[in-house]
């Protein structure tokens, strides 16, 4: 008996983990610095700060190619929704490495107002930028079958 494992799926997923962690945080740690402070785990502060825009235009583009590479946009939206609490918990484990551990920043994301507009604003993102990654796949489809007539 011969079990086939197909990886694509998960890959894409973990692609997109990995580039969260090495080039969303990263760029958010050059611009930065360590002059963020507390201030990474609202993550919202960071996305709509003109100093760092292109955060906001990395997130995008990483959800959007994750999104692009699904077979089924439902797929693509699904992932969209669980990277949601890696972003973060990932923002939780730089602001430890920044600051020091210190377990008590759990508690005050969810204490605070900031940490509720945190969430709703990946949670917005990205949503529209799968839903706009599986339109446009589904176009470019289209596409590529009129193009074989």
């Amino acid at each position: 008996m011969k079990i086939k494992i197909v990886l694509s799926r998960q890959g894409n997923f973990i692609f997109a983990i990995l580039m969260i962690h090495f080039v969303f945080f990263g760029y958010i740690c050059n611009v930065y610095l360590k002059s963020i402070g507390g201030d990474i785990i609202f993550i919202h502060k960071i996305l709509f700060n003109p100093a760092s825009f292109l955060a906001l235009i990395i997130l995008i583009g990483i959800v959007f190619f994750m999104g692009f590479r699904e077979n089924f946009y439902e797929y693509g939206i699904r992932n969209s929704i669980w990277l949601i609490p890696i972003i973060i918990g990932e923002s939780w484990i730089w602001s430890w490495f920044i600051n020091g551990f210190n377990i008590a920043i759990i508690g005050v994301f969810f204490i605070n107002l900031d940490g509720y507009l945190t969430i709703l604003s990946l949670l917005g993102i990205n949503m529209l930028t799968a839903i706009l990654a599986g339109f446009t796949k589904q176009k470019y489809q289209e596409y590529l079958k009129r193009a074989k007539k």
